[in-house]
């Protein structure tokens, strides 16, 4: 059977996806495309990154809470043709509930991302490319050092075995630096609270002295210090 929907999308998104090639190859099936920019979607929103809907997608699905900065829940977008079809399926079918203290503060993040989007995006990329070129220089195993690190707000450690990354991401924890398991950064809300390419330096400083063995004790004094110097947020 020919799918009616492809959907593609991933949590570890370095780079853009070839949507043009991928949407092609979908109507050629007769099928429809929904590109899911959970965690892009922000970037997405500040012109940065990729235009899925531009490139032959369908739908686009996003988390409105991750790299864009509003509160937790999601959104769909599409074509004009799909409008109806997917309102008049979610709505009373799957959705039959309006929270309007949501859809408030959902309100107000996609006037500050249609404001402030065009500064914040680029801003919160190069802070990933940043913080990725000190760790990769401080002797952290960065992966796609060969590709120029990341395009999106995330960089990725390629540290090998449970136990070691789950030690490593305890360690940061200890030293007031929350990452999850698969040691996946991201430089969203730092860039919210205002730090630009040279505190990355700073950041990655922090991360690669516990990486090479430092107590958390005495990193999480620094690390508390450098978050103290960002008090308020920005692109608002």
């Amino acid at each position: 059977e020919k799918p009616s929907l492809v959907v593609f999308g991933q949590s570890y998104f370095l780079f853009r996806h070839p949507v043009q090639e991928l949407s092609e190859a979908c109507r050629a099936a007769e099928s429809q495309v929904a590109f899911d920019a959970s965690h892009v979607l922000g970037l997405i929103g500040g012109g940065e990154f990729q235009r899925p809907l531009n490139e032959g997608a369908d739908l686009m699905l996003g988390s409105t809470h991750k790299s864009f900065f509003g509160p937790q829940g999601g959104i769909i977008l599409g074509t004009a043709s799909l409008k109806t079809r997917v309102k008049d399926q979610q709505f009373p079918g799957l959705v039959d509930n309006a929270h309007w203290n949501r859809i408030a503060a959902l309100t107000w993040a996609l006037d500050e991302v249609r404001r402030r989007g065009t500064k914040y995006a680029p801003q919160v990329i190069a802070n990933a490319k940043a913080l990725a070129k000190a760790l990769h220089e401080g002797g952290l195993p960065v992966k796609c050092a060969d590709y120029g690190f990341t395009e999106s707000h995330q960089v990725f450690l390629d540290i090998h075995g449970e136990e070691n990354v789950n030690r490593f991401s305890e360690k940061l924890e200890e030293a007031n630096m929350i990452v999850d398991h698969g040691i996946r950064l991201g430089t969203n809300e730092s860039t919210r609270r205002g730090m630009k390419t040279r505190d990355m330096e700073r950041v990655a400083e922090l991360i690669i002295r516990i990486y090479k063995g430092e107590e958390p004790s005495s990193v999480r004094r620094a690390a508390t210090r450098l978050r103290k110097e960002f008090k308020t947020l920005e692109y608002t």
